[in-house]
């Protein structure tokens, strides 16, 4: 099944818009005009300058973080007792340059009194605070740790940390839990309204935020350190952890290339990583596939990574050199490693009969939970179908690994169906990870093939589309259109992504196959030129051969791509131009009020309640199209659902409604307790396992109350599901609080 093409670009913008938008960056022209417009960014007083230019926005204060006196407090106390302080950073790259910038921007602040950083191994521990770790820095004599990228789930291990005399800061930006954590403060971009431009940070932006209240805090003593020198290690946090580079997260990678693009400022391991100094897209490019990557093969292959924050704080060249060509090798031996277990896999796929089965699963006792992620990535594009790969360990009957979807399936709510297998799960659509009994892997993969079998339309979603930003011809494709693209990066995945471009009816010529070989690794493309009778432009086709390549003349769609001095198109699909289809893009009549939603006086269909599951969003989606209306979005961010006040109100309504003998309706009760019909199920089922007697008649329920509540075996087990669907819909309401429209028109 091809994804189908959606053109965004049927609303021009208007001409005023354009000359304006010209008169903001002596770059800019109609195109960028364009695509701020289609994109949404139409205010010319503060949006769009701010979006163009860095020197134009206003940044947060670090003290809109509620906690972040408390934590000034605490650091006051260490400074004022001479107490030895820790940074727990985390092994990715956002948790390695977050570390890293911790480390080196307390220095001026601290001195001696920073006395290390720890960072988990990977190849012995998980993510986050442990015992064995806070009993090493406890015997070094540390009384508080500051932690960023890491800790928000921590409560148990703080609570330990606070047993030996160890206060904890934790700076973080991960999902909060319901109960109190036990820091002395808590600085997380969650804890801020869904709208707040603080609210996208990583976890590096976050400890730059956090360092920025320092240094106000106390200007004499950090005034002889630059505090902006470390923004070119934000900049590469950001751009590695994917976040959505929108408000404070744009402004500082803004900063950040900019300062990354000066060779002469260059810090010598990102230097020599590098190989030289580049500007906008192609260095943004430089960190997502040559930085990141390597940054991450060390924990991958090694796990133990303070080399790392080494590399990326010494001002000597030699070491930094040393440190580099190390960090070559282990990366080559990533992609070595990651090229046999690849192989392995393909093999055991050759055994499967793929015509009878929509999930490949695969197990093996040998293989690292590390890199399976990454040859799941493999295995989704060579077959075209979800794939699951399994660390397997026999000793403790557990297995543990990561799922990949390939775009056309909903993979979160296919394994979702399966959670009560699972000893821990977590993910999204598209990607996911979890542990389960080796005896339960038939059942799950057995299930699944079911699932998706039965559920087309819930699990089966519409392939997502290609979105194409604009048409073009070849003769546009030049140095001053790329430059015009460049005034608006730098783009992301997800809400700013790199701008997709149509080029129809072209020959494809000289075409040759190419092996690009990085160590002991190598990816094929095809290198062509584009011809349409009067212009001729080359491109690259990653990933394949030239018998992919139809006869004919083609419709493409390309990234426009400088490496070094050479212009090139790089080819994201290509079909026959006699039989392609393009679809306006569906359904642009979103309207968003979710800041203010009291100024929705526009007609249409008004949704006033977040949604709190994508099958609820659908049906708004669908009788949007079907009454030919705008989606006015009116609500507002919902607060957070507390699972133990949601089932002590549902005890309650039901131990009343039991003793007055009387029923209940549960849609009544859903809608009074705020929760989606699955969840209510959920906490009927915790009911039964404490001697209560449910007796369901159609829509209405009533209760049999037992002289005492008595927790049975199943109890624990229960509550946990129904807390865990709590946590969902939480998350759920979140998304449809702050995704940007594009997603949500892409989630129909």
């Amino acid at each position: 099944m091809q994804r189908p093409w959606q053109s965004c670009s049927t609303h021009p913008a208007p001409p005023d818009f354009i000359e304006q938008v010209k008169m903001l960056h002596p770059d800019a022209g109609a195109i960028t005009a364009q695509l701020l417009w289609q994109r949404g960014y139409r205010d010319l007083n503060q949006q769009v300058p701010a979006f163009l230019d860095w020197r134009r926005y206003q940044p947060a204060s670090p003290l809109e973080f509620p906690e972040m006196p408390s934590a000034l407090a605490r650091l006051q106390q260490a400074l004022d007792t001479q107490e030895k302080v820790a940074i727990w950073g985390d092994f990715d790259t956002d948790g390695v340059t977050a570390t890293a910038v911790l480390w080196e921007g307390l220095k001026p602040l601290l001195g001696c009194q920073l006395l290390d950083f720890y960072i988990p191994n990977r190849q012995q521990d998980s993510h986050g605070l442990s015992r064995h770790g806070l009993e090493h820095l406890h015997q070094r004599g540390v009384s508080l740790i500051i932690t960023c990228d890491t800790g928000c789930t921590n409560a148990a291990e703080i609570a330990f940390a606070r047993q030996l005399g160890m206060d904890v800061i934790v700076t973080d930006h991960h999902t909060l839990e319901p109960a109190p954590l036990g820091a002395v403060a808590l600085i997380n971009p969650r804890q801020l309204p869904w709208n707040h431009p603080l609210c996208h940070l990583s976890g590096v932006g976050v400890a730059y935020k956090f360092l920025e209240a320092v240094y106000a805090q106390w200007p004499e003593k950090t005034q002889g350190y630059a505090l902006e020198n470390l923004l070119d290690l934000v900049a590469i946090g950001l751009i590695a952890d994917l976040v959505e580079l929108r408000d404070e997260c744009r402004y500082l990678a803004q900063r950040g290339l900019e300062q990354l693009g000066k060779s002469q400022t260059l810090r010598p391991g990102i230097a020599v990583l590098l190989k030289g100094a580049s500007k906008g897209t192609a260095r943004q490019r430089e960190i997502s596939f040559t930085v990141a990557p390597r940054l991450n093969a060390v924990s991958r292959i090694q796990g133990d990574v303070r080399s790392l924050i080494t590399l990326l704080t010494t001002q000597d060249w030699r070491q930094a050199r040393q440190l580099a060509r190390h960090i070559e090798k282990v990366n080559a031996e990533r992609q070595r490693r990651q090229k046999e277990i690849a192989k392995m896999a393909h093999a055991k796929v050759a055994q499967l009969d793929l015509s009878a089965t929509r999930v490949i699963l695969l197990t093996d006792d040998s293989w690292p939970l590390s890199l399976l992620g990454l040859v799941a990535n493999e295995i989704v594009k060579t077959y075209g179908r979800p794939a699951i790969l399994l660390q397997t360990d026999p000793a403790t009957g557990m297995a543990a690994g990561s799922a990949r979807s390939d775009g056309f399936v909903d993979l979160y709510e296919a394994l979702h169906s399966q959670q009560h297998l699972f000893q821990g799960f977590g993910g999204h659509p598209y990607a996911a990870g979890f542990r389960l009994k080796m005896e339960y892997i038939p059942l799950l993969e057995a299930a699944l093939n079911q699932f998706l079998a039965q559920k087309e339309g819930t699990a089966i979603v519409t392939p997502k589309p290609l979105r194409i930003d604009l048409e073009v011809t070849l003769d546009q494709l030049n140095e001053r259109l790329l430059r015009e693209l460049e005034v608006l990066a730098p783009f992301d995945s997800t809400y700013h992504p790199n701008p997709r471009l149509l080029v129809r009816n072209v020959e494809l010529t000289d075409l040759r196959e190419n092996n690009n070989r990085e160590n002991q690794n190598t990816r094929k493309y095809v290198s062509m030129l584009l011809h349409d009778r009067q212009h001729t432009f080359p491109a690259k086709w990653w990933d394949h051969q030239i018998g992919d390549c139809p006869k004919g003349r083609c419709d493409l769609v390309i990234e426009l791509e400088q490496w070094q001095t050479c212009l090139s198109a790089v080819i994201q699909e290509l079909r026959p131009s006699a039989t392609n289809v393009i679809q306006a893009a569906s359904f642009q009549s979103l309207v968003d009020y979710r800041d203010r939603p009291h100024e929705a006086s526009i007609k249409g269909l008004r949704i006033e309640t977040c949604p709190t599951s994508r099958k609820s969003w659908r049906q708004w989606i669908q009788r949007a199209k079907r009454e030919q209306q705008p989606l006015i979005l009116a609500y507002s961010p919902p607060p957070e659902q507390d699972a133990l006040k949601v089932w002590q109100e549902f005890l309650m309504l039901c131990q009343q409604a039991s003793q007055k003998g009387t029923c209940l309706q549960r849609e009544g009760l859903r809608e009074h307790l705020g929760i989606e019909t699955a969840t209510l199920n959920y906490a009927l089922n915790v009911l039964e396992t404490l001697g209560v007697k449910v007796i369901q008649r159609g829509e209405e329920f009533r209760c049999k109350w037992p002289p005492q509540l008595k927790p049975s075996a199943n109890t624990v087990a229960a509550l946990e599901v129904f807390k865990s669907a709590i946590a969902e819909e939480n998350f759920r309401r979140r998304y449809f609080a702050a995704a940007p429209l594009q997603a949500l028109q892409e989630t129909d």
